[in-house]
């Protein structure tokens, strides 16, 4: 987002956003995004609401990559084929569904969380291993073929060449 809010630096605050320097709260046009050297004394929140990037809810769990689950206002974009919209995130369809299996309950409950329009906190009461995995190729259940999809975080190539020295290393023993 810098370079956005360097061309524009009211954009956070145009799209409702909180933002805090130093522990205090501002406005993002009241900050020298240009003369940044680190964005550690910044803090963005977008607030709940119906246009909140992440949805009406997000399934946070540990690990070192801030990676979690969330819904997201934007269901359309289920329908195509591209799915890195989320900063390396994990947009859910239907993430009522998940979090009431996550905390073994209802999607009824879960609506009635979210119903006041404010955030809180649900922790889990047990754990639950979370594997995260990324594919680019996939075997359509229908037809049988796989297929093959764009490798938008470059992993791949580094698959390959973790194959290619494996391969060599063996082959020179």
């Amino acid at each position: 987002m810098l370079p956005k809010l360097r061309a524009d630096p009211s954009y956070l605050d145009r799209l409702g956003y909180q933002v805090s320097y130093n522990g205090r709260s501002t406005s993002s046009s009241s900050i020298s995004w240009s003369s940044l050297s680190s964005t550690r004394s910044i803090g963005v929140r977008q607030p709940p609401g119906p246009k909140n990037a992440l949805g009406q809810l997000k399934i946070l769990f540990p690990n070192k990559h801030a990676i979690y689950m969330h819904d997201t206002p934007a269901k359309k974009l289920f329908g195509r084929d591209t799915r890195a919209f989320s900063h390396g995130c994990v947009r859910l369809h239907d993430p009522k569904a998940m979090a009431a299996a996550v905390l073994g309950t209802s999607v009824d409950e879960i609506n009635n969380h979210i119903a006041p329009r404010k955030n809180k906190t649900v922790f889990v009461e047990k754990t639950i291993p979370v594997h995260v995995a990324y594919f680019t190729a996939w075997p359509n259940a229908e037809t049988g073929e796989v297929e093959y999809f764009e490798d938008v975080y470059g992993r791949d190539k580094a698959l390959e060449k973790a194959y290619n020295t494996t391969i060599k290393s063996r082959v020179g023993a």
